[in-house]
C-alpha cells in the first residue's frame, strides 16, 4: 500500500474547511432559530438540563451541539453555558443565517439537478428567505430607502410596500415615519400570517393593513384618497417579475401604476448584477454575501440585472430615475442600488 505523502493531512485540513464551515453555518441557524442563544444570553450559567426545559429540546442533543458550539468558540462551560464574545455578537446577524441557511439552503441541495439542461429552477423557503432579507434590509435597504423617500421633497401620506414578505420592513419604516399609514401586498400567506402577528405585537393596527396579492394587482388597489399622497416600494421584488414575466410584464406593471397614480413615486431597490468585477473576489462583503447572492438567483426563478440596464428600462418606461446606494459603513461594495422613480 502506498503511503500518503507527509503533507497530507496538511492538504486535507485546507480543502475541508469548506465543509466545516457548511456544517458550522446549520448548526448556529438553528441554534438561533430555537432560541440558544437568547436564552443563554438571558441567563447566562444555565446547565444543560435546565436549557433544554427552558427550550423543550432534547437535553442530550442539546448538550451534543452546546459542545460543538464550545470548540467553535460560541459558548463556554464554566460551570453551566455562557456565551463567549463572539457568540454574544452573533444574534446581530441572524438574519443573515435566516435567510442564506433557512430561505436558500434546500436550494444548494437541488443545485447538481437544476444545473442540467432543460432543468427547471430551485425551489427554496420563500417565507425564511422573506423574514431573512427584511431583518438584513434594516441595516442597509431602510436607510436607503428612506433617503430616496426623502429626495423626492414632499412626504408621502402612504407608503404601499409590493412583495413585503413579512411586514418587518414596511413595519420599520412606519416606526421612523410616525405620520405615515403602510399598505403590504404579498403572495405568500405564510408570509402574510407572520406579517399580521408583527403587526399586532407593534400595535401598528391602525397604520398598518396588508393585502394577499401579486404586485401586478397594484393598480387595483382602492388606495386611501384615491391613491393622491401615495408612495411605492418594491424591494428586490421586479428581479422575480422579470425572470417570471418578462421585461414587459415590469414594463406594464410600471406604466399602469404610474397611469392610475401619476403623481406618485417609487422607490426601487435592487442588486446591480457584477458576478466577474473583481470585487467580487477580493472584497470581504462581496465573497462572504454577494458571491452566494449572485449565484443563487441564477438557479431559483429570479433575474438579476444591472445598474445600467434598470435605468435604460425605467427610461423606456418614460420615467426619470435618481439614484443612491447603501451606506459604505454596512456594503462598501456598491453593488446594492435604489432609485426614486417618477413620471416628468
Amino acid at each position: 500500500m502506498k503511503r500518503p505523502p507527509p503533507d497530507y493531512e496538511r492538504r486535507a485540513i485546507e480543502h475541508i474547511q469548506p465543509i466545516r464551515h457548511f456544517f458550522l453555518a446549520s448548526v448556529l441557524h438553528h441554534a438561533l432559530r430555537l432560541g440558544v442563544f437568547g436564552a443563554l444570553e438571558d441567563a447566562p450559567g444555565t446547565g444543560t438540563a435546565a436549557l433544554a426545559d427552558r427550550l423543550g429540546l432534547d437535553e442530550r442533543r442539546l448538550g451534543a451541539v452546546l459542545l460543538y458550539l464550545q470548540n467553535e468558540d460560541y459558548v463556554l462551560d464554566d460551570g453551566g453555558w455562557s456565551l463567549t464574545g463572539k457568540g454574544r455578537d452573533l444574534p446581530t446577524f441572524a438574519a443573515w443565517y435566516q435567510m442564506l441557511v433557512g430561505g436558500y439552503g434546500v436550494t444548494f441541495q437541488q443545485l447538481g439537478d437544476v444545473l442540467r439542461r432543460g432543468a427547471g429552477y430551485a425551489g427554496r423557503d420563500a417565507t425564511q428567505v422573506g423574514a431573512g432579507s427584511t431583518g438584513i434590509g434594516v441595516t442597509d435597504t431602510l436607510p436607503l430607502a428612506l433617503e430616496l423617500l426623502d429626495s423626492a421633497g414632499t412626504e408621502p401620506s402612504t407608503l404601499v410596500d409590493l412583495g413585503c414578505g413579512d411586514g418587518a420592513f414596511l413595519i420599520e419604516i412606519l416606526k421612523r415615519r410616525p405620520g405615515l399609514r403602510g399598505i403590504g401586498v404579498e403572495p405568500n400567506p405564510g408570509s402574510v400570517e407572520r406579517a399580521l402577528e408583527l403587526r399586532a405585537r407593534h400595535g401598528l393596527e391602525d397604520r398598518l393593513e396588508f393585502v394577499t396579492a401579486t404586485a401586478a394587482d397594484v393598480a387595483k388597489l382602492d388606495l386611501p384618497d384615491g391613491g393622491r399622497g401615495a408612495a411605492f416600494l418594491t424591494a428586490f421584488v421586479l428581479q422575480e417579475m422579470l425572470e417570471q414575466g418578462g421585461e414587459d410584464a415590469v414594463r406594464d406593471l410600471l406604466a399602469a401604476t404610474f397611469d392610475a397614480f401619476p403623481d406618485t413615486r417609487w422607490v426601487v431597490v435592487e442588486m446591480d448584477y457584477q458576478p466577474d468585477s473583481p470585487l467580487v473576489s477580493t472584497h470581504g462583503m462581496a465573497k462572504a454575501f454577494h458571491n452566494p447572492y449572485f449565484l443563487i438567483h441564477t438557479i431559483t426563478e429570479q433575474r438579476l440585472e444591472t445598474s445600467a440596464w434598470w435605468r435604460a428600462l425605467f427610461a423606456r418606461a418614460g420615467l426619470t430615475a435618481a439614484a443612491a446606494t447603501t451606506d459604505p459603513r454596512v456594503d462598501s461594495t456598491g453593488f446594492e442600488i435604489g432609485f426614486l422613480l417618477s413620471r416628468p
